[in-house]
């Protein structure tokens, strides 16, 4: 059975519009790759922002409700300190339960490397402490251009191709 907070990304990414999500491009030159704007995942931002607009417009509609995820939302963690995932995802506390931790989920895209790496570690970090259930690493890029994609324990990934404009794979940790 596959989960179903996974199906929900899935999905909104799948919903996004290419001209939205490319805004900054879907890659970085060779020569940007190791440049601090890449650090900072400058490149990412477009597609990150239009991953969230499609997501909200599931949110409006119910779906992660109607999909047994109770009401979501992405807030920021008081327990989290300086450096976070792009979107830290909270169950809302329904008949007197607390809110609780749901899901950290970063993006970077396949040329941004270093990036890749460090959001894998801190997605690890993170389901340890301050403990959410899933870290979801969602990697950006052309199928064609996958060589070694690293892969961290406990971390699922998640890859868009660029090309097909789908998630071609995921869900494994």
């Amino acid at each position: 059975m596959t989960d179903p907070f996974l199906s929900l990304l899935i999905e909104a990414l799948n919903l996004m519009h290419p001209r939205f999500a490319a805004v900054h491009g879907l890659a970085y030159p060779i020569e940007e790759a190791d440049t601090p704007p890449a650090a900072r995942k400058m490149r990412e931002r477009s597609f990150v922002m239009e991953f969230y607009h499609e997501f909200r417009r599931m949110w409006d509609k119910a779906v992660p409700v109607q999909r047994g995820l109770g009401h979501i939302l992405i807030q920021s963690d008081p327990d989290a300190g300086s450096r976070t995932p792009d979107f830290l995802f909270w169950k809302l506390g329904e008949h007197g339960a607390p809110d609780s931790r749901l899901a950290a989920v970063s993006f970077a895209f396949l040329t941004n490397a270093s990036a890749i790496a460090s959001d894998q570690t801190l997605l690890a970090r993170f389901r340890d402490s301050p403990g959410y259930p899933r870290a979801v690493s969602i990697i950006i890029g052309r199928h064609a251009d996958i060589q070694d994609v690293p892969k961290t324990d406990g971390v699922v990934t998640l890859f868009f191709d660029t090309e097909k404009w789908q998630v071609i794979s995921g869900g494994e940790s």
